[in-house]
């Protein structure tokens, strides 16, 4: 698997999703300064990867926040005033 050039991949954490998938986390530290995240997805021997900036990464993780609490609540927003 290629790296971009320049880049440094720092391992985060891992974990087993259901289905079988993996998922990890790892942060990607550019000479250029430039940081981002990179989510792997593992299935088998398919492998999805998002590299993903900080707005990015927190638009994603609210964005999945907020599915579960649709999810637990039956489809309604429980945070909606």
């Amino acid at each position: 698997m290629d790296e971009p050039t320049g880049a440094r991949v720092i391992e985060v954490d891992s974990a087993t999703a259901p289905w079988g998938k993996t998922l990890t986390v790892q942060a990607l530290a550019f000479d250029s300064g430039m940081a981002m995240a990179r989510l792997r997805i593992r299935e088998g021997r398919r492998f999805t990867m998002l590299d993903l900036d900080a707005a990015t990464a927190a638009w994603l993780s609210e964005a999945l926040a907020q599915a579960l609490r649709l999810a637990g609540s039956g489809g309604h927003d429980t945070t909606a005033g």
